[in-house]
């Protein structure tokens, strides 16, 4: 039997010597983190060449090292086995034996007397290993299973395990994930091993490792984002160029500085590979190429100041949309909330338009809303425009929804560009109320291209763009006096002007004024 040896976590799996495993190096504090939660819905995401499936092995081995003795007629005996099972998941048979097969051998070495791999490829693999940590004998057993297009939820039945660790999480099928959760815990189960039926004691996880997903993965949404469900962790490392990146000690700094130089040209594949931030793993035509989820996103709440119009902006049709944000006096554009309408109309976005405008946090705040051009056109003479009908649903006067100047795209993109180029932190997303406009600004938001063409189109119309539109008429106000004085604040201005006027009528002419 395998003694597995372990003081520091930096000890474990240090060597292979004489049939003794110690632990491996620590990659870094977020890895460590990883390695030792409790929870039952994690994911580790990092850089290539992180130490993310080195930390999940070592997870494992934790997990199984965590587990409580067989009972024996409802006793636990001194010195009894303990048992772990864990299920390994990806697309392929083909990935799983070229790919993560070789990595966990990386670290339990069959050849090197750790363990015993039975299987090939296009089949299932396993491997056991038995060992005491000297706390008693423990039995580890790890299957190996595809997961791919054809597969059926059903036959996951007959696949108890203790826990599932999804390799490469975000090329899984989200369906694996929920439908995982009815098969971990089950081998043993709690009352095999004497654990409680209690909640707040965790038993049965699903970890997984990534790159950075894609904006519009389910994995961006469960684990990214502020809406990330209670009890879904995400380790994030850093970047592989970060000053303070992980696994530095096995792939050195070189390892990324080499990589950046040899795909220049794929700025895309940089972006996801090595700086581990969000996008695809395609190139696409972003409309912002130059957000940055690291420098222009809030995680926490952001604060209007009710000293300053909050700028709305508004798109109409099918899927209509607003976006609301103020423009500080140093030019910062923080987007504070945003309302999005899936099949709906211009009554159902004023119902959510109110919400916003009534809560707590915009009290004291005064509101200037700016919409589509498209939404004055087609006026039909009983019921009037989209803006019109918008307008009486709010409760204010058509002129109150003013028309943007225009509806090109490119004058429209202008004002969010000139807050993030060139690195440029003059935009502020609150995570937590506008994720459609993150993951917009992400990348969802993208031009259209023909097939064999270098020649952009518009927007690509997805979930996503009604409400970026929205918020784009919002920022086309920047720079206004709408942006920087409140109605109320005006009328001070021409009250103040009225009084100098010292009666003379021809110093102040109220109905000669321009109507602002």
């Amino acid at each position: 039997m395998t003694v597995l040896r372990y003081g520091t976590l930096d000890e474990m799996l240090r060597s292979y010597s004489h049939g003794t495993a110690l632990l491996l190096d620590s990659a870094g504090p977020v890895s460590d983190a990883f390695i030792m939660s409790r929870g039952t819905r994690d994911l580790i995401s990092g850089p290539v060449g992180s130490g993310k499936t080195t930390a999940a092995v070592k997870r494992a081995l934790r997990a199984a090292m965590r587990q409580p003795p067989m009972l024996h007629n409802g006793k636990r005996l001194q010195g009894a086995p303990r048992f772990y099972r864990l299920n390994v998941y990806r697309t392929t048979y083909k990935d799983i034996w070229q790919t993560t097969v070789p990595s966990w051998c990386k670290i339990l070495d069959p050849q090197k007397g750790v363990g015993n791999l039975v299987g090939s490829s296009p089949r299932p693999g396993q491997y056991t290993l038995d060992f005491d940590d000297g706390w008693g004998p423990i039995h580890m057993e790890v299957n190996f299973l595809a997961w791919g297009e054809d597969a059926d939820p059903d036959s996951l039945g007959g696949t108890e395990a203790t826990d599932a660790y999804l390799n490469e999480m975000p090329t899984l099928r989200e369906d694996l994930f929920v439908n995982l959760g009815r098969t971990v815990g089950r081998f043993p189960n709690r009352g095999e091993i004497g654990l409680p039926d209690d909640p707040r004691i965790p038993y049965g996880a699903i970890f997984g490792d990534a790159n950075a997903p894609e904006p519009d993965s389910w994995v961006y949404r469960d684990f990214w984002g502020p809406e990330k469900p209670e009890g879904y962790q995400h380790f994030r490392q850093p970047g592989g160029l970060d000053p303070n990146a992980e696994n530095l000690k096995a792939v050195g700094r070189t390892y990324y500085t080499a990589m950046v130089e040899a795909n220049r040209h794929r700025p895309w594949w940089i972006k996801i590979k090595v700086h581990h931030k969000p996008g695809y793993n395609r190139e696409t035509d972003v409309i912002y190429a130059d957000f940055d989820d690291d420098l222009h996103v809030s995680m926490l709440p952001l604060k209007p100041y009710p000293v300053l119009p909050v700028l709305v902006g508004i798109d109409g049709g099918l899927t209509p949309a607003a976006a609301f944000m103020q423009e500080l006096p140093d030019g910062t554009l923080n987007i504070l909330a945003e309302v999005v309408v899936t099949r709906g109309d211009e009554f159902d976005l004023a119902e959510g338009m109110k919400v916003v405008m009534g809560s707590p946090r915009f009290l004291g705040c005064e509101f200037a809303f700016q919409c589509d051009p498209a939404m004055e056109a087609g006026e039909d003479l009983t019921i009037g425009s989209m803006r019109a009908r918008l307008a009486k649903a709010l409760g204010l006067p058509t002129l109150a929804v003013k028309l943007a100047a225009t509806n090109d795209p490119e004058s429209r993109h202008a004002p969010i560009r000139e807050k993030i180029k060139d690195g440029r932190r003059k935009l502020q997303v609150d995570a937590t109320h506008c994720p459609t406009i993150r993951r917009a600004l992400a990348g969802t938001y993208q031009y259209h291209r023909t097939r064999g063409t270098s020649e952009r189109g518009r927007a690509v119309k997805n979930p996503d763009s009604h409400i970026m539109e929205a918020a784009e008429y919002g920022a086309m106000q920047c720079g206004t006096e709408a942006a920087r004085i409140r109605k109320t604040e005006r009328v001070r201005q021409r009250e103040a002007k009225r009084s100098g006027a010292g009666g003379k009528a021809a110093r102040w002419r109220p109905l000669a004024r321009k109507v602002q």
